[in-house]
């Protein structure tokens, strides 16, 4: 299931946003309105599921690991 979660940090009034269940790049323009509206972006991380587009795509891993 895909969900964005808001945190607000109460002192500092910093908001973190985490988009949950996107794969790929897709979370960045599901979360593009909130960086439209809350401002400058300070930090932004990619987790494991940033990386899993490309295998979903292939449906399959190529390697040379075994010569």
């Amino acid at each position: 299931m895909k969900e964005i979660v808001l945190k607000f940090d109460i002192k500092s009034g910093e908001c973190r946003v985490d988009a949950k269940g996107f794969k790929g790049d897709s979370c960045v323009e599901a979360t593009r309105f909130l960086k439209d509206c809350l401002g400058t972006c300070t930090d932004f991380q990619r987790k494991a599921e940033w990386y899993e587009k490309n295998l979903e795509i292939l449906g399959r891993v190529h390697s040379n690991l075994c010569g």
